[in-house]
């Protein structure tokens, strides 16, 4: 019994939160609780006081989707009010948790864009240490066990049970941190992330902002290693197909207008992308789930009002691309809904 509470008195020092930043210099923690925040704030937001004049839209994707200019997008739709719920390395499971936090308040949105990618549908990817550990709650889980899994929920209740599990309690680490010259500027980055977040929609703060990558040397290298990184131990998900699904469901049964995208990244990438069977096999899984639900994926790389020649490295489009991604939604999002406006 006294060791019990002894390991709970350890563990319970790992729940404060500059302890946990010790133990981690890492933003992907205050990412997650960011957008945790936001959607309770845009849940409490539009049940108190309405939805207004103006549409809402929901963005779900990855970092991929992550970099939309708050303020461009107030300015260029100004009829729009656009949350996004985008994180780093996401899946089906999260946006189909979040879409249905939304509905169970009520909240039906006048557009949900969501991405779909390869990754997102990797067993052996990070899900367990991102969207698992970062995101979800209890009911949700227990509702969708079915689709998780005894393994999933075990993994789950660990991590909300014991902050260890998370946050390592590796000393020599967390000394080290400590002691690391560059601590204040992330402390003062941690901060200013979340509070970005919560205050432009969830739209996300860029390290690199405008960079623009010139070396296609640099293209192809970051390509490569990007592929080596996703696709080294790729197997198909059937969990994640399955969340696939029911998002579908749930959107259609909702009768919630989705226009789902597949980004584009540079050519370099795209070119080893075309190259891997994996994706031709993924390809066709989702078009096949997305067409029987009334959503055709719209593949970014094919599309004719969308252009894009600057990228932040192999996988990711500059932020200056995003004008041309957002103005292709919409068209696409009238062509299909509200085509006599057109």
């Amino acid at each position: 019994m006294y060791l019990l509470l002894f390991l709970f008195g350890i563990d319970s020092i790992f729940r404060i939160p500059y302890v946990q930043l010790l133990t981690k210099l890492d933003l992907t923690p205050i990412n997650y609780k960011a957008k945790s925040d936001l959607l309770d704030q845009l849940i409490e937001t539009q049940t108190s006081r309405g939805k207004g004049n103006k549409k809402l839209m929901i963005i779900l994707g990855s970092s991929r989707l992550l970099y939309f200019d708050a303020d461009d997008l107030r300015a260029f739709y100004p009829d729009w009010e656009i949350y996004n719920l985008s994180s780093a390395v996401t899946t089906p499971a999260y946006y189909d948790y979040n879409l249905y936090r939304l509905l169970e308040a009520n909240i039906k949105p006048d557009l949900v864009l969501l991405e779909t990618d390869p990754n997102q549908f990797n067993q052996n990817s990070i899900f367990k240490i991102s969207n698992l550990t970062f995101s979800f709650d209890l009911p949700y889980v227990l509702k969708n066990l079915d689709l998780f899994g005894k393994e999933h929920l075990s993994f789950f209740l660990g991590r909300r049970l014991f902050a260890i599990g998370t946050y390592k309690p590796y000393l020599d680490q967390i000394w080290r941190n400590s002691q690391n010259e560059n601590l204040a500027g992330f402390l003062d980055m941690r901060d200013k992330t979340y509070q970005h977040l919560l205050s432009k929609n969830g739209h996300g703060l860029s390290p690199i902002d405008h960079y623009t990558e010139k070396d296609s040397n640099v293209l192809e290298l970051t390509s490569h290693r990007t592929l080596d990184w996703l696709f080294s131990s790729y197997q198909p998900s059937k969990m994640q197909f399955g969340f696939f699904t029911q998002l579908m469901e749930r959107l259609k049964e909702a009768k919630v207008r989705t226009i789902i995208i597949w980004p584009s990244s540079s050519r370099n990438f795209e070119m080893l992308m075309e190259k891997q069977r994996i994706v031709e096999e993924w390809e066709k899984n989702v078009d096949t789930i997305a067409t029987e639900y009334g959503s055709p994926v719209l593949k970014l790389k094919q599309d004719p009002n969308y252009s894009c020649s600057a990228f932040a490295d192999g996988g990711h489009i500059a932020k200056e691309c995003y004008h041309s991604l957002m103005r292709a939604v919409l068209l696409e999002y009238f062509r299909r809904y509200e085509s006599s406006r057109l």
